[in-house]
C-alpha cells in the first residue's frame, strides 16, 4: 500500500507529497532522507497507526549541521513574514475602527453601548470605534445589574468578576422597560476558580 508523506524543502519552504510504494520502501527512503527536505507527517490524517508513525519518525535520518543553519533561516524568514502579516492586519482593522469611528460621529448618541464591566476598574465602552463616554445613569444600572446577578451566585460562594452588556445610555425606547439589554454574559470566580460564561 503507498505511504504519502508531507514534505517540505527547507531552503524554500515549498511543501509537497512524496509518495513511496511501501511502508518498507517508505523507511528505507527516510534513512536516507534527501538532503534539506523536513518531513512534516502522514499527507492524510488517518492513514497511519501511532505505532507507524512512529516508526517512521525514527527512520528518519536527523539534519546534519548545514540544514539545522538553513532551519534556523527560513524559520526567521517565516518569523519576519508572519511579523509583516500581523502588521498588516492590525494597520486594516485601525482604518476599519477610525472609519466606523467617524461613521459613528454621525449616529444617534443614544443608541445602545457595548459595555464591559470588571469588577476591579468598573464600567468602559467596549466598542473601539465609539468614542461615546458611559454616562451616570448606565453605571448605576450596571452596578444594580451585577448586584441582582451577584445575589444568584453568593450562595455557591461565587461573585461576578467581568461582564459584557448591551446597554441603552439615553431615554429608553418605546417598549423598553429594562436599560441593561437580555442576552448579557458575565464570569464568576469562586476562591481562586473562575466559573464559565452565564447567559443572562
Amino acid at each position: 500500500m503507498p505511504v504519502e508523506l508531507k514534505i517540505r524543502d527547507i531552503r524554500t519552504g515549498e511543501a509537497q507529497v512524496a509518495e513511496l510504494p511501501d511502508f518498507e520502501q517508505a523507511e528505507a527512503w527516510l534513512r536516507e532522507r534527501p538532503q534539506f527536505i523536513q518531513i512534516l507527517g502522514p499527507a492524510r490524517d488517518g492513514a497511519m497507526t501511532r505505532g507507524e508513525e512512529a516508526r517512521l519518525k525514527e527512520a528518519m535520518r536527523p539534519f546534519d549541521d548545514e540544514e539545522q543553519e538553513v532551519m534556523k533561516e527560513q524559520d526567521r524568514r517565516d518569523a519576519e513574514a508572519i511579523a509583516k502579516m500581523m502588521a498588516r492586519e492590525q494597520e486594516a482593522a485601525q482604518k476599519r475602527i477610525e472609519a466606523q469611528r467617524e461613521a459613528n460621529r454621525h449616529a444617534d448618541p443614544n443608541r445602545i453601548m457595548q459595555i464591559t464591566w470588571e469588577k476591579e476598574g468598573g464600567c468602559r465602552n467596549s466598542d473601539e470605534a465609539d468614542e461615546r463616554p458611559v454616562p451616570a445613569v448606565v453605571v448605576e444600572a450596571v452596578a444594580e445589574w451585577v448586584k441582582e446577578r451577584n445575589s444568584w451566585v453568593h450562595s455557591r460562594g461565587q461573585f461576578l468578576i467581568n461582564a459584557q452588556l448591551a446597554v441603552w445610555p439615553g431615554p429608553l425606547p418605546a417598549g423598553e422597560e429594562s436599560r441593561v439589554q437580555p442576552g448579557g454574559q458575565f464570569n464568576v470566580l469562586a476562591g481562586s476558580e473562575s466559573g464559565n460564561s452565564q447567559p443572562n
